[in-house]
């Protein structure tokens, strides 16, 4: 149902598209081969299909994506890939089709993951090491066309901590990836992608240059450059829905999901003893 609605929003998204163009930011997290769908997974085949697809237009950096913002002139739609959390298959799998289509992306890594002391509480305890360790890490950030940006110390859901908490992780989490990788750490990424007035003015005082949420829809130059949009790519995306997803036809659809699992999301969490762990991001 909802691709036959994006297919009809089609026209309307092609004129969009080509009379106010904008950054496009994709978001993914695991590249991996699971035997039942995930949400955040996407297998190393659908990515590489997504990554041909994509180098087809232009894909550009975080850091390159902000400057066409700032400059107020995006003649053609820009594109940009994201990855949350800091899986150890970011860099196994995710990385060599990257290389293979000279695609650019920012990695988002939660510091306690890298610590191997915590890890994403989606997936419970794994055999396998789930996330990136310090030396990947380094390892990533040191190859050409990857960025690494911040995703907190531990995964929480920021609105509901204390201002100091909440502060500690925006802030720390920036100080300590800056120390291992000895480079400046422009970008953030809210976990779960919720956040209020508070962590907005937190992360601008803690020093990064733009942040990303999780809200649909595309970049303009007005856009809040700590608020910036981005849209979720999954497994069921196959190359027809995955191009109406780059054109925009299902913005309106994510726009109206979005609203309604923010209402839920925050209701849920308002509740006396309700867990902090996200459930995505």
């Amino acid at each position: 149902m909802r691709r036959l609605l994006a297919t009809a929003l089609l026209p309307y998204a092609a004129l969009q598209n080509a009379w106010h163009p904008g950054l496009r930011i994709l978001m993914y997290h695991r590249v991996a081969r699971l035997p039942a769908y995930d949400q955040l997974t996407v297998s190393p085949q659908r990515f590489a299909q997504h990554m041909q697809e994509l180098a087809r237009h232009r894909v550009v950096s975080l850091d390159d994506g902000l400057r066409a913002l700032q400059s107020g002139r995006i003649r053609q739609p820009l594109f940009a890939v994201t990855f949350d959390d800091g899986y150890l298959d970011n860099l196994t799998e995710a990385l060599p089709i990257l290389q293979r289509y000279r695609i650019p992306a920012t990695i988002f890594v939660t510091t306690r993951f890298c610590d191997q002391a915590l890890s994403h509480p989606r997936y419970g305890t794994t055999a396998q090491r789930l996330h990136l360790n310090w030396d990947e890490v380094q390892t990533l950030a040191r190859t050409p066309g990857i960025t690494i940006g911040s995703h907190t110390l531990t995964h929480p859901y920021l609105p509901t901590l204390g201002d100091a908490a909440a502060a500690q992780e925006i802030h720390d989490s920036r100080a300590q990836i800056a120390a291992r990788l000895h480079q400046t750490v422009a970008y953030f990424c809210y976990p779960s992608g919720d956040l209020s007035a508070r962590e907005l003015l937190l992360v601008r005082q803690a020093g990064y240059a733009a942040a990303v949420s999780v809200a649909p829809g595309v970049n303009h130059p007005g856009t809040d450059r700590y608020q910036l949009r981005r849209t979720e790519i999954t497994e069921r995306d196959d190359l027809p829905q995955f191009r109406l997803k780059l054109i925009g036809a299902f913005d309106p659809i994510h726009h109206i999901l979005h609203a309604r699992r923010s209402r839920r999301f925050a209701q849920r969490h308002a509740q006396p003893g309700a867990s902090t762990e996200a459930t995505s991001s």
